[in-house]
């Protein structure tokens, strides 16, 4: 019994806090929708469709409703952000947490606008500002990460200049060091694949790509597991 509980332990901790939980119905949501454009190519009927559709719709709206109010958060972050001392770096971190925020108040009144609360008679246009301050922020990520990687190279590098000059105690420390910057690189590379994945996902709405339902919701599907793994190993120290 008490061996069930200990295994159970790091799945509460995830689904206690509101990113755990929102990753869970980000992966259903994109997964219902890659779902519905397949099972509507099988032939499927209109039915069964139309259940992964309004499943998809829900969860939608749903996580809109579970964001009201982010972008205070974001708007917070951005202030905090003046602090960091590497000024492109500070850029873009202000950059992604102003567009973020944008993004999540357009996110708010499209969820008013769906739930009945309030209809807009220019939803649309609010639609497409939604994806433009999505597609803004992500992009400000990923630039953030791109210029993380160069200064991971960069002290990649110094420290194996370092190792053909100096004593065994000093070698071992720029042996850590290098263990450790390798971890950090392996983290990057992760945010920016997922990055690069999702980026995509407002392009798409926003016609700049062409892609169907069925590339955007394993696309989705994908990021939401990634985003979901992060997650996982922070509230769980791993």
């Amino acid at each position: 019994m008490s061996n069930a509980v200990i295994n159970v332990q790091p799945w509460l901790k995830f689904t206690a806090t509101t990113v755990g939980r929102d990753k869970i119905y980000r992966a259903v949501q994109y997964f219902s929708r890659f779902l519905a454009w397949y099972l509507l190519r099988q032939g499927s009927s209109k039915e069964t469709v139309a259940r992964f559709n309004n499943l998809k719709k829900t969860l939608a709206l749903s996580r809109k409703l579970m964001r009201f109010g982010k972008p205070v958060e974001h708007l917070e972050a951005a202030v905090i952000a003046t602090g960091v001392k590497d000024e492109f770096l500070r850029f873009c971190v202000i950059g992604k947490q102003l567009a973020y925020a944008g993004y999540l108040s357009y996110d708010a009144l499209i969820f008013l606008d769906g739930a009945g609360a309030y209809k807009f008679t220019n939803i649309k246009r609010y639609t497409e500002l939604a994806n433009k301050f999505w597609l803004a922020g992500i992009v400000f990520s990923f630039i953030s990460g791109l210029y993380k990687t160069r200064q991971v190279q960069i002290r990649r590098q110094a420290a194996l200049r370092g190792l053909k000059h100096q004593g065994e105690s000093e070698k071992a420390y720029s042996r850590t060091e290098l263990s450790a910057l390798a971890r950090e690189q392996h983290a990057l590379n992760k945010v920016l694949l997922q990055d690069g994945l999702d980026m995509l996902i407002p392009a798409s709405g926003l016609n700049y790509v062409n892609l169907d339902d069925g590339a955007v919701g394993l696309i989705g599907t994908a990021t939401s597991l990634m985003g979901a793994q992060s997650h996982w190993a922070k509230v769980n120290n791993k």
